[in-house]
């Protein structure tokens, strides 16, 4: 009998501070912005872990896009998985308002219990008056990666 994995924790300082991952074997669960993120060993080598720190590091210097990494929404209901889905096919550099994804206060609720914020990235969720709204990494995080989207999807004149 196959028991599941326990997730194991690995943590990496990025251009953004640090972040913790947790990872079963073969699919991400969690991660922690830096406002949150409990230290942990660095990613063993050849991990999936460090395969998702490196298609972070590419994210936030503007390589990369789309992250192509398995994740895990294990535990959400099957609206809020459907809400996450919708939060992953915003286009990078693009934002949506809560209310064009669902009843408002429930996105908002949702997007703050992501528990793959950036990988699934709820930053691009902004409240139709007054944006940018709340984040759970932090309102100066959620500008500074609305900002950074925004300067790479420019495209070079």
């Amino acid at each position: 009998m196959n028991l599941p994995t326990k997730p194991t924790a690995s943590s990496r300082n990025t251009r953004i501070g640090r972040i913790t991952l947790h990872c079963t074997e073969n699919t991400i669960c969690s991660l922690q912005l830096p406002c949150h993120a409990a230290a942990a060993p660095p990613p063993p080598p050849g991990s999936l872990a460090e395969l998702a720190f490196a298609q972070i590091e590419e994210y936030l210097v503007g390589k990369r896009r789309v992250f192509s990494l398995p994740l895990s929404a294990a535990g959400t209901t099957p609206f809020a998985r459907a809400i996450l889905q919708a939060i992953e096919a915003i286009p990078y550099g693009c934002t949506a308002t809560y209310g064009s994804l669902g009843p408002a206060r429930a996105v908002g609720r949702i997007c703050a219990g992501n528990p793959l914020p950036l990988l699934i990235p709820c930053h691009r969720v902004i409240p139709a008056n007054n944006p940018p709204g709340q984040y759970l990494g932090g309102q100066e995080l959620k500008i500074r990666l609305l900002i950074l989207e925004q300067t790479f999807s420019v495209p070079a004149g």
